[in-house]
């Protein structure tokens, strides 16, 4: 990062922004995910415990150009006449512009909390996994629960759960239905659910909180 905001919150990075955090490219190189604290991950799998790395993953990422920074980008690179040719494909520039825009599918959810999700899972997009469990991609998702869960946020017809403009509005997507966009203790709930461990939700929601001073 070129900068970090003053949080209050030891080892946590500032939220990127559209200045300082443009999308990462996925290709740039698959790193392995933070070590979780113990307990049940709740997308199919043990949380790994800390200090240990992830496995290597197996096969390829598809390569995904992110948009401009600070913009927005519409593909078109479709060949006319095919299914993807009427579609408008829209890419964030900055995961500070994917965090809100992907809150929107979520009434009631704040941006803040799926930016803290992203730090805690990820750290936006720097650590994408396979973790210990298999979880995969920026919001760390395993296979079974994206296939439930996860959308096609950017409209290119395609459910990537490595690509964040998929992952983060995926991950909108889980927690609105589990609560999230009721607040409280729904929302807490709704974190839990994410991963299970009551820790997991303090550090979430607090760090949520210190991003919206933050970012007030």
């Amino acid at each position: 990062m070129a900068a970090s905001a003053t949080l209050g919150l030891p080892g946590v990075d500032g939220i990127v922004s559209a200045e300082v955090g443009p999308l990462a490219r996925p290709d740039a190189g698959r790193r392995r995910a933070p070590a979780r604290q113990g307990g049940q991950d709740p997308r199919g799998g043990r949380a790994q415990a800390a200090g240990q790395a992830g496995p290597g993953a197996s096969g390829r990422r598809r390569r995904r150009r992110p948009a401009a920074r600070g913009g927005q980008q519409q593909a078109g690179n479709q060949q006319a006449g095919s299914p993807q040719a009427d579609k408008q494909v829209v890419r964030q520039g900055s995961y500070l512009e994917l965090y809100k825009a992907a809150a929107t599918r979520c009434p009631g959810l704040s941006w803040t909390v799926l930016a803290a999700i992203g730090q805690v899972e990820s750290s936006h997009g720097r650590n994408n996994g396979p973790s210990s469990a298999g979880a995969l991609g920026p919001m760390q998702f395993m296979p079974a629960t994206w296939k439930a869960y996860g959308v096609d946020g950017d409209g290119d017809g395609v459910k990537d759960i490595w690509s964040p403009y998929d992952a983060v509005p995926g991950a909108a997507n889980y927690l609105c239905a589990n609560g999230a966009g009721q607040g409280g203790q729904k929302l807490r709930k709704a974190v839990w659910f994410y991963n299970h461990s009551w820790a997991y939700v303090n550090k979430v929601l607090g760090l949520s909180e210190a991003y919206a001073r933050t970012y007030a």
